[in-house]
């Protein structure tokens, strides 16, 4: 009979297949390491790692940061894998629990799941990512021992280490819904969306970006690049039925993934010395990408710590932007 570790593993291996999996930038086409086994070698690999030195282990380092991109992103397929690779150790220990003080099984490893994930959101932030993992699966310890305590008096938990939650304020993964311009006064949202798109277009024409954003467009329009909020514009905005919703996008898909960590101090007004501190203290503002003997940092995650507008606008609108803007130039 399958139970919810079963669950997670079929749905984290539905998503990879046998593809390779990268946890540096999520992205094997895009990262600069060239060495990405198959899911389930690397599951393996990540498995292994964890019970070794979990706290020293780079591959969990990037782990946990691509856990905490994924969820500002609102996407929790890190999440699962982070999981999937956390729960092949909590099968026994729930299998003996089971056995002696007579609980169901399926509702300790539930329980340990949700106590997991529970901690998961609790070490957002004062928490190094190399100790995000260990303080996982303690709590999940305790609390299968906490069910088996419960229906037996003669079970101690004297030598049980409780568990602390961490002090600090949780990381709102809500990304702001900002704009370059204020629509606040504009009650049709198909106007106020071709104004956004209009004005972001007149930009990179006077920025002298308009061959870049064309080629981007280009690609758009030949399915060589598909849009990045399909799902959104089909659900929330009301000019979709006349408008491809593939050529919609974000103002951040016309930039890179990830930067490196020289260039996001850089943008944050700090030294770079500085930045690898706040890393290693898990005091960084948002997540950090391991990658090798460094860090990639997300474009998106940089632009919404530093308040940057990053709008939903649509190939049409930002070309119509460009033509006044080159109009007004000639």
């Amino acid at each position: 009979m399958s139970d919810i570790f079963d669950r997670i593993e079929w749905k984290v291996r539905d998503i990879f297949g046998g593809e390779p999996a990268c946890a540096h930038v999520g992205d094997v086409k895009e990262c600069d390491i060239k060495r990405h086994p198959t899911y389930s070698k690397f599951r393996a690999e990540a498995i292994s790692a964890g019970v070794r030195s979990a706290s020293t282990s780079r591959l969990w380092e990037s782990l946990i940061a691509m856990g905490r991109l994924c969820d500002l992103d609102g996407d929790d397929t890190w999440r699962l894998v982070i999981l999937d690779c956390i729960v092949p150790c909590f099968r026994s220990l729930s299998a003996g629990i089971s056995r002696d003080f007579h609980v169901e099984c399926e509702d300790i490893r539930s329980a340990m799941v949700a106590t997991a994930l529970e901690v998961w959101d609790e070490t957002v932030r004062g928490v190094a990512p190399r100790h995000v993992r260990d303080r996982m699966v303690k709590a999940a310890f305790e609390v299968a021992f906490r069910l088996g305590s419960a229906t037996s008096s003669e079970y101690s938990m004297d030598d049980v280490e409780i568990f602390v939650q961490p002090e600090g304020s949780f990381l709102d993964s809500t990304l702001k819904a900002s704009s370059i311009i204020d629509a606040s006064n504009i009650h049709d949202a198909d106007v106020a969306e071709q104004l956004r798109g209009e004005r972001i277009g007149e930009l990179f024409q006077l920025r002298g970006c308009s061959e870049t954003v064309r080629d981007f467009h280009d690609e758009l329009r030949t399915g060589t690049r598909s849009g990045s909020i399909n799902q959104t514009v089909r659900t929330g905005l009301s000019r979709s039925w006349f408008s491809d919703p593939n050529l919609y996008y974000y103002v951040s898909d016309l930039y890179p993934s990830f930067i490196g960590l020289r260039e996001a101090a850089d943008v944050m007004d700090i030294a770079e010395s500085a930045a690898y501190r706040l890393i290693r203290a898990g005091q960084f503002p948002f997540p950090a990408a391991r990658a090798g003997r460094g860090y990639k940092i997300s474009v998106k995650a940089l632009m919404h710590f530093k308040s940057i507008p990053n709008p939903i606008v649509h190939v049409d609108d930002v070309e119509n932007g460009a033509l006044h803007a080159g109009g007004a130039a000639l």
